[in-house]
């Protein structure tokens, strides 16, 4: 009998030392990437309806390239009045030599990412986002879209690339900023 207890015990003992050395078998997050560094945000317009009208716009924070030239600011678009325009949205980081070409990496993410556009009351566009992202189900991103223009008119519209792992829902408000933009739009 005494034996028995002392097997009974020994195997009591090796089983809380091997349930003791168990790791916690929770399943672990892969980390989530963090917002993309960028300088310069463009837009590539081109008329649907005339492929040699194509115009570009850049917006560019110039404190944090040193010795910009004079030119890399222009953030000015004139558009036609009652036209529709394919776009697409540039994403650059202009810090590096050759210049950084953040776009790809955008899209590469794209499940992580929105782009938002908001046009100031003043201002006769319409804009469609045209690509969408592999989420289930899926989801609209803007790296490239379409801008219907209306009546003659100028005024501001602001583009925001939306920061959204794990919270992407199709609106703008989950997540953080990786850029806030104006670019002056001028429909003649």
């Amino acid at each position: 009998m005494k034996k028995i207890l002392t097997t009974a015990s020994l195997l009591v003992v090796l089983a809380t030392i091997m349930n003791s050395c168990k790791k916690d078998e929770t399943a672990v997050a892969p980390p989530v990437p963090g917002n993309e560094f960028l300088t310069t945000v463009g837009l590539k317009v081109t008329n649907a309806n005339n492929a040699s009208d194509v115009q570009y716009a850049y917006w560019t924070d110039t404190t944090l390239i040193s010795n910009p030239p004079d030119s890399i600011n222009t953030p000015v678009l004139n558009l036609q009045a009652n036209q529709k325009y394919n776009v697409e949205v540039l994403f650059q980081d202009r810090t590096t030599n050759p210049i950084g070409d953040v776009t790809a990496e955008i899209k590469e993410r794209q499940n992580y990412h929105l782009i938002c556009f908001t046009a100031s009351p003043s201002l006769n566009l319409t804009v469609t986002r045209t690509d969408k992202d592999t989420n289930v189900p899926a989801l609209e991103v803007g790296l490239t879209d379409l801008f219907t223009t209306g009546a003659a008119g100028t005024g501001q519209l602001n583009v925001q690339l939306r920061h959204q792992p794990n919270v992407k829902d199709g609106t703008c408000a989950p997540g953080s900023t990786d850029a806030d933009v104006n670019f002056t739009i001028r429909i003649k």
